[in-house]
């Protein structure tokens, strides 16, 4: 307990804290307040005194003189515990609508076009400064910071449609021919390694009938090389090699993708048209069960229809989860999950 006559420690902290709100609202109005700024002043610094004085007689009084002197001359300045409340939450609105118009927005990923890398109930984030700084729901860049390079997923706006929002990955950029010989992506005739990883249980659900069937397929790990691809001085395996060790010398991007038909001898998807200036040819990872740049004959996404690139899986819920249910649950193993 405080001894008599002194004041608690939690009463000082209080009242040096009324002083200093006291200063800081008269310096904010001094124009506002002339010469009663002063007297404000005055007062603040007897409660101060008080205060470390630890004297409750001299500290009552001189909250009193300064709590009159705030009622009388200050009074504007006080907010409502509403009012707070509602700033508050319009600057945390203000902010939200910043971010997601400049800096990153989230994506649902609706389809299994992209399984494995994303599954369906996946929750993404996108940067949208990835390539450079855009004016928020419109095609128009103020800034560019860099191109897409092969291996990047991206969000794009359909080049097809009216409306609607993609998710693929990025494997030809401009001046590339992009061809599929026996299920294995070329790039300018050259082929881009893949390992084999076993058997993948690939569940997929009937857009007719809700009802959900589980396929066998094959995962391969695949690698695409990051830098220019040149067409092979032959097609030797020593020249093949060579071209594609020297684009991977700029970096490569591996990931996982799914191929759930059977290779067939010899077949070819393309060779497509070449990848046009500012196009990029995409490809979903789910290789046999997705509508990319292969449709309808072949199409390209136009660079400034990217909304961004894919970072991390910041949600998954759906099925295979684990709370609450198998059917309908959070998968904790793909949360904060990077985008390879």
């Amino acid at each position: 307990m405080a001894e008599p006559g002194k004041t608690p420690v939690g009463a000082r902290r209080e009242a040096l804290r009324f002083a200093r709100d006291a200063r800081r609202l008269a310096t904010r109005h001094r124009r506002r307040l002339g010469k009663v700024r002063e007297d404000i002043e005055n007062a603040a610094s007897e409660v101060e005194s008080a205060a470390a004085a630890e004297d409750n007689e001299l500290l009552s009084g001189a909250l009193q003189r300064l709590d009159g002197l705030w009622d009388e001359h200050l009074a504007f300045s006080r907010k409502g515990l509403l009012r707070e409340y509602a700033e508050a939450v319009l600057v945390a609105v203000a902010v939200a609508l910043l971010l997601r118009g400049f800096v990153v927005d989230s994506f649902t990923i609706p389809s299994g076009s992209m399984v494995p890398t994303l599954v369906v109930g996946d929750h993404i984030f996108v940067s949208k400064l990835a390539y450079g700084l855009r004016i928020p729901f419109t095609d128009v860049h103020l800034a560019r910071f860099g191109a897409p390079r092969r291996g990047d997923v991206i969000v794009f706006a359909s080049p097809r449609e009216g409306a609607g929002e993609y998710v693929k990955r990025v494997v030809g950029l401009p001046g590339d021919v992009i061809e599929i010989r026996e299920q294995v992506l070329h790039v300018n005739g050259v082929p881009q390694p893949r390992t084999p990883g076993g058997d993948y249980a690939y569940e997929e659900r009937s857009e007719s009938s809700g009802a959900w069937s589980t396929d066998n397929c094959r995962i391969f790990r695949e690698s695409l090389a990051r830098g220019s691809v040149a067409r092979p001085a032959s097609e030797l395996p020593a020249d093949v090699e060579a071209t594609w060790q020297a684009a991977a010398a700029a970096g490569v991007g591996t990931h996982s993708v799914l191929q759930c038909r059977r290779t067939r001898l010899s077949a070819r998807e393309g060779p497509f048209e070449v990848v046009k200036l500012r196009h990029v040819f995409v490809l979903g990872d789910n290789r046999d069960r997705s509508a990319d740049s292969r449709s309808a004959g072949g199409w390209q996404v136009p660079v400034d229809s990217i909304r961004g690139r894919a970072t991390v899986v910041w949600w998954s819920f759906g099925r295979g989860g684990t709370w609450p249910s198998a059917d309908g649950g959070v998968r904790l193993e793909r949360l904060f999950k990077p985008v390879e």
